[in-house]
């Protein structure tokens, strides 16, 4: 097994020694199925194939610093160079505000989780070209991927990777026609892996169709021969290439025998991509079925919001968990206990919101999205909460989600109640979401179905899925987490192991660990992106002129839901003829988050002749039937 070395300090030895290291945990290797881990101290066991590859991912991650700022970017040119200017030295997450209320929800979703020093936008030069045609894009993106290594050139980066002792952990597969390139090139340049170009978007299903038997077939074969092209060996776990990303629209199910697709023959895309050519189709039965040579994942969606999921999961590190069981305590519904999975959270340090056994009804899981749950000793309270609450604010703050319950599509059953799409919470910050359901991702970019709305909202990672799927096709909830807080990559943390193709996706990078940085420190921008200008200082000179939709839109690109909430009060107050249409909606999440009730109604009834038309602006009429639990 080749693995990080030179330069880039090898967990490996460590591993052998005193196990595991780089997650908050130190527990021994946790087994696909059996007992629970070994207590601290009971010695090191064989590292899985699964765990390498994390130590690996984890080994990039904490050897490169991450600068304490995000760089925000209007387009798909600035997002190339901006990308392209990160070194060994220092990397910053990058994001596009393309002027859209979900680009710019999204940028301030991520803000707040990452708490950078400083927050500035910046855009390519004018004399800079332009986008070309499709070879000139590829061409690029493959340039600005090699240069985040320091490589002159694509042709130089693997020489470049093998001077510093470096094989990459995975595969991306793009087609730079696709809107979702913008993650190819950040999964790409982040972690460390070549671009191989295949289209696999089928005949224009979209996310939400279905890839023919013969289609699905064709594009393993293409696969496997690119593959064979590369110099890493990669057609074995626990080899060199360990993952396939898939950053592109490309539908998320296919089947196997005669259309239309049943029970026992529909799968999920991205659990058929990383297996061999010849077992598609092969009886369950069958070894060969069961083999796999990559853990694969989906980044699909929009220039924007594809480079949102990347950057999440090259920065972010969840300090919050939230955990939501509507199973029954008796089996075998108790093997995905949330509540021994939250033991298992806060034994590594993160905090778990836990709703399970008398607290978990429709009006509970409302609740708790609202911020109106009552004291919980598991999580600290708001100095500023309201007496009796958790918090001040509405939504879910945290950065991983489990979730147990049954149901469809378009529904999930709780105990009592049942929950639609539109109760799917709102995040406050972007988060990784296990979702033992049915169907809740058989159409993911489809905002009316569960899972559709999991990711508008801001999921950047999520299991769930396509078909019925039967509970056991799920890891029990407490053994996936167990796995995460070891550093498994999420793509083979919610896989069963030895286990034939079936209906669950993976949405999202495959690769993403639930390892913390090092520490973050604000260093000089590259001369790359000179001229780039301070959002924070951006905001005062909009204050001093009176535009407060520019100020407002600045604040929310900073996080600062607080300050947002004061200037819109003193709006109200003061010059109430400013609350325009353009000025509430740039405040309205803002008024939404804060727990105001009395404002967040002045702002929404002040923007709803915008809202309420624009089909662009769903996310944001959603944020009414949420306040609106405050008055239930």
């Amino acid at each position: 097994m080749a693995h990080v070395r030179g330069p880039f300090p090898s967990y490996l030895s460590a591993v052998a020694g005193a196990w595991f290291t780089v997650a908050w945990c130190s527990a021994a290797h946790v087994p696909p199925q059996g007992p629970p881990p070994a207590p601290a101290g009971a010695g090191p066991r064989e590292v899985s194939p699964a765990q390498r590859l994390g130590i690996r991912v984890a080994t990039v991650r904490t050897h490169i610093p991450h600068d304490s700022r995000v760089v925000v970017v209007p387009d798909g040119r600035s997002f190339i160079e901006a990308v392209g200017a990160w070194s060994l030295e220092a990397r910053y997450p990058v994001l596009i505000d393309d002027g859209s209320w979900l680009s710019r929800e999204a940028v301030a979703r991520f803000v707040r989780a990452y708490s950078p020093a400083q927050v500035v936008r910046w855009s390519a030069p004018e004399q800079a070209l332009p986008l070309g045609n499709d070879a000139d894009r590829r061409a690029r993106i493959e340039a600005a991927a090699a240069r985040a290594w320091g490589a002159p050139s694509p042709a130089q980066l693997g020489a470049r990777w093998k001077e510093l002792g470096f094989v990459p952990p995975g595969v991306v597969v793009a087609w730079s026609e696709d809107p979702a390139w913008t993650a190819a090139l950040a999964l790409a340049a982040g972690h460390g892996q070549p671009i191989v170009w295949h289209d696999l978007r089928g005949d224009g299903a979209g996310v939400n169709g279905w890839l023919l038997e013969g289609q699905m077939a064709a594009h393993l074969s293409a696969l496997e021969a690119a593959m064979a092209d590369l110099p890493w060996s990669w057609d074995a776990l626990g080899d060199d290439i360990d993952s396939v990303t898939i950053c592109q629209n490309m539908p998320g199910k296919t089947h196997t025998g005669p259309v239309p697709a049943t029970v026992r023959t529909a799968l999920a895309t991205t659990d058929v991509i990383g297996r061999p050519r010849a077992a598609f189709g092969a009886s369950e039965r069958d070894p060969a079925a069961a083999a796999r040579w990559a853990w694969a994942g989906q980044v699909f969606g929009t220039e924007s919001h594809a480079a949102y999921m990347a950057m999440c999961s090259l920065f972010l590190s969840p300090a919050r968990a939230w955990l939501f069981d509507g199973y029954d305590s008796s089996a075998p519904w108790n093997e995905w206990d949330a509540t021994a999975a939250a033991v298992h959270l806060e034994r590594a340090g993160l905090q778990a919101m836990l709703d399970d056994e008398g607290r978990r009804g429709i009006d509970d899981w409302r609740r708790r999205a609202a911020g109106l749950v009552v004291n919980d000793p598991r999580v600290p309270r708001d100095e500023d909460a309201p007496p009796g609450l958790l918090t001040h604010r509405r939504g879910i703050d945290a950065g991983l989600v489990f979730v147990n319950t049954s149901g469809n599509q378009d529904f999930f059953d709780l105990k009592p109640g049942q929950g639609k799409p539109v109760d799917v919470p709102v995040l406050r910050v972007p988060a990784a979401v296990y979702f033992v359901h049915s169907w809740s991702a058989t159409a993911p970019a489809d905002r009316n179905t569960v899972g559709g709305r999991w990711i508008e909202r801001g999921a950047f990672a999520y299991l769930g899925s396509t078909y019925e799927p039967y509970l056991q096709a799920f890891v029990p909830t407490p053994l996936a987490a167990q796995r995460m807080l070891a550093a498994y990559p999420f793509g083979a943390a919610v896989r069963l192991d030895r286990a034939a193709p079936w209906k669950l996706t993976v949405i999202g990078d495959p690769l993403y660990i639930c390892v913390p940085s090092k520490e973050r420190a604000v260093r000089p921008l590259p001369g790359a992106l000179r001229g780039a200008s301070s959002i924070s200082e951006e905001f005062a000179d909009h204050v001093k002129a009176g535009r407060f939709t520019d100020a407002l839109e600045c604040l929310r690109l900073l996080g600062r839901d607080r300050d947002a909430a004061r200037l819109l009060a003193a709006i109200i107050k003061d010059r109430p003829d400013a609350l325009t249409p353009d000025v509430a909606l740039a405040g309205l999440s803002a008024a939404f988050f804060e727990l105001e009730p009395a404002m967040f109604d002045r702002v929404y009834h002040a923007v709803s002749v915008r809202i309420d038309p624009d089909p662009d602006l769903a996310g944001a009429r959603d944020l009414r039937w949420h306040a609106a639990e405050v008055g239930r």
